[in-house]
């Protein structure tokens, strides 16, 4: 089973129903596609200031091969923890890009894939607004004490001046 983060757009972008459609499930696994392709799925998932780091990364390590001796493991050890980076924390750039947005996170779903997140979400969302609104229940009393209040501090009397 997996995890789905499911955001819904600014307010302002609809009524409550036009959120609940416009919702975006990302799921929080280990993105393959950001591992293999690193820079190309940056680009594709729109994350400009990340691909604009990965670029002058890549470009720094290659300038330090270049002038300092960096050898190809030395490179290859460092593609491969960017790739595992961007694997892992791929989708949550997505969702920081999304929060920047004004997007808000609305619900984690388990679900096995995609369409069964979404039937989840959808059957809580729409079923929370068929509900009829619930009174707010009055806290209840505070008991006072039957005594003296036994004071703690720097002045000895329970009501000051």
């Amino acid at each position: 089973m997996a995890f789905y983060t499911v955001m819904i757009p600014p307010p302002g972008s609809g009524g409550a129903r036009d959120e609940i459609e416009q919702a975006r499930l990302l799921p929080e696994t280990f993105a393959w596609p950001a591992f293999f392709l690193g820079g190309l799925w940056l680009l594709g998932k729109r994350l400009w200031l990340a691909t604009l780091v990965y670029a002058l990364l890549w470009g720094a390590l290659f300038y330090a091969s270049s002038q300092f001796g960096l050898t190809r493991g030395a490179l290859l050890i460092s593609h491969w923890a960017i790739a595992l980076f961007l694997g892992l924390e791929g989708p949550n750039l997505v969702a920081r890009k999304l929060a920047r947005q004004g997007w808000r996170l609305a619900d984690v779903v388990e679900a096995r894939d995609l369409p069964e997140a979404e039937r989840r979400y959808f059957e809580r969302a729409l079923a929370g607004e068929a509900a009829p609104p619930r009174l707010p229940v009055p806290p209840a009393a505070r008991p006072q004490p039957a005594g003296p209040v036994p004071i703690i501090g720097l002045f000895p009397e329970a009501r000051g001046r």
